[in-house]
């Protein structure tokens, strides 16, 4: 990549990296190929637009592209090869190039609307507009943030920018296009400028850093594009940073220190001590990240970011890219995690991430994030043997002592039942269970299993902790099947996640073991109207209610409102134990 192709080559090592490197011409701008092929076609066929809208995060091209643009409308080329019209490849060598790189051509006028953003500032550039370009064929007005101008500034540009002057050229440029009125995207042609990808950017940082003659690692610059977020510029402000803090010589380690970023193995070690039920050493690592001043936060998302390429390698081995340097510690957690405990995993770290600023310290809310993956990570001893249970079933011997039905007497014939491979496997009743005959609770059962209020009372009596009580607590029954003795429960779409196996494998032992009889449960995605958590809030609100009564007419309460003047804060009544405990 040539230096001449960029801006200021010969300006000193001050000037920062992102100006020096800023692309010249649309040959050397990078990541945007769909917004330069519609842009050049443009230019060679002479069908050009009056404005331009060009949207997308920081530093991802926007006020380079619409300088580019700016030379290409304007580029009058050397002597000898003029250029008569607008051209998709500007020469870079005019003196009207050369003006626009240097930012004082008096036909191209950058306004900033987060500084100018009223329908003043509005009305003395339209003012501009009347007059025709000094010394280009076109006046090309650029706003940047043009989201942060005013209604009434819009609403004064209107005319203006559907119908300009035929000298009159509009690029605007924003990170939010939603707040910007539909009347003015109307009247613009839109172009989405793309993030970076990570490979791209550290392409280009090993190229500016061999001209730059500075050294660097791989792993350092991979480091660098990840935080960057998609950002070149942002990629190129932190290689100045680091080459400030590594003393021109960039290497991971000085990278990750400068960051406060995690080393993959910190990583990695934590997901297997955490898959493995190591507290201590969980609580080894995070001493160490915190006396070296590790960012926590970052740290969540390399852990969220990591099980992304785990879960993505459990579904799609192909997809693990060998040049990872974590590639083969990907491979091996893939197959050892559960894919559930994975998605469990995820979720818990990139919603932990939001609750560290809630927390009493970072590292605090890091660890109980941590906690929280052992907590309710699937017991896989329990899941082997009830697998090993159900792989030779005997429902003769097992169902042998049932309750034989009746006519009218409410109780259920069992049926051998047949458990495909890959539906739900309701875990085992156990003999002494079944020969109890115990028809209170199938009375029991069958109130439970037809109303709300039933299976409310039932995941009351049940010994049920952690995961699996929060996904009892949000279902809601839709029907029992007595013959196949299935019991259908439905589950929000959203809270879907809740419904792992082992939440379903626990809630079917715990009903099993209380009922004495099979169950077997299957869960629906749907919109639950009546769940258990429905009926929760209910009574406590009921009971709220009528404890805020009794107060309301308690003597001393009276008295304490006429004397001193005394009011009770709406809802800051509460039970020192619930209503109805004894």
């Amino acid at each position: 990549m040539s230096e001449s192709l960029f801006e200021n080559p010969s300006n000193s090592r001050s000037l920062a990296l992102a100006r020096k490197w800023r692309p010249r011409d649309f040959s050397t701008l990078l990541g945007q190929d769909h917004v330069v092929k519609a842009l050049s076609h443009a230019l060679d066929q002479q069908r050009l637009h009056h404005a331009w809208l060009f949207t997308g995060t920081r530093g991802v091209g926007k006020t380079t592209i619409s300088r580019i643009l700016a030379k290409s409308l304007n580029c009058i080329g050397m002597p000898g090869q003029e250029n008569l019209q607008p051209t998709s490849t500007p020469c870079g060598q005019c003196s009207t190039c050369l003006e626009i790189d240097a930012g004082n051509y008096v036909d191209y006028i950058e306004m900033d609307a987060a500084s100018n953003r009223g329908v003043n500032e509005m009305a003395a550039l339209l003012e501009k507009v009347v007059y025709g370009p000094t010394s280009g064929r076109f006046k090309v007005i650029m706003i940047d943030e043009v989201h942060m101008l005013t209604n009434q500034a819009f609403n004064s540009m209107l005319k203006t920018l559907e119908e300009p002057p035929p000298h009159i050229k509009f690029i605007l440029a924003t990170t939010d296009p939603q707040k910007i009125p539909v009347t003015v995207l109307s009247r613009c042609l839109q172009f989405n400028l793309k993030q970076m990808p990570a490979s791209l950017i550290v392409t280009h940082l090993e190229d500016i850093l061999k001209q730059e003659g500075v050294s660097s690692e791989l792993q350092a610059l991979r480091v660098i594009a990840k935080a960057a977020r998609g950002s070149m510029r942002d990629a190129l402000s932190l290689t100045d940073q680091a080459i400030a803090y590594a003393s021109g010589n960039i290497t991971g380690a000085s990278v990750r220190q400068m960051l406060g970023t995690l080393d993959d193995s910190y990583i990695i070690r934590l997901l297997w001590a955490i898959h493995q039920g190591h507290g201590d050493e969980i609580n080894a690592i995070c001493q160490e990240m915190e006396s070296q001043t590790m960012s926590f936060s970052l740290a969540l998302q390399d852990i969220a970011s990591l099980l992304q390429k785990v879960a993505m390698a459990q579904i799609i081995p192909s997809s693990v890219v060998e040049e990872w340097p974590e590639a083969e510690e990907i491979v091996k957690l893939a197959k050892e995690l559960n894919k559930e405990d994975v998605q469990l995993f995820y979720q818990i770290a990139i919603t932990s991430n939001s609750d560290l600023e809630l927390a009493p310290s970072q590292d605090v809310g890091f660890m109980m994030a941590l906690l929280r993956m052992m907590a309710f990570k699937i017991d896989t001893n329990l899941i082997s043997t009830q697998s090993k249970v159900a792989a030779n079933p005997s429902p003769s011997a097992t169902l042998a002592k049932l309750p034989q039905s009746k006519s009218g007497s409410g109780l259920i014939k069992p049926k051998p039942i047949v458990v495909p491979e890959k539906e739900i496997i309701s875990s085992p009743v156990t003999q002494e269970l079944i020969q109890s005959e115990d028809l209170g609770k199938v009375n029991e059962a069958m109130i439970a299993f037809k109303t709300p209020q039933g299976w409310q009372g039932l995941i009351k009596k049940l010994s049920l902790t952690g995961l699996v009580l929060q996904f009892a607590h949000h279902t809601a029954i839709t029907h029992y099947q007595e013959r196949g003795q299935e019991l259908h429960l439905q589950l929000a779409t959203t809270l879907m996640p809740l419904a792992t196996t082992g939440s379903i494998t626990q809630l079917t032992q715990s009903l099993e073991n209380y009922l004495g009889r099979v169950v077997k449960i299957k869960v629906e995605a749907g919109a639950p109207v009546v769940t258990v958590a429905h009926l929760e809030a209910k009574d406590q609100e009921k009971n709220q209610t009528l404890l805020e009564q009794q107060w309301d007419k308690n003597p001393l309460l009276e008295s304490m409102k006429k004397q001193f003047g005394v009011q009770v804060i709406e809802g800051s009544i509460k039970p020192l134990k619930n209503l109805g405990e004894k």
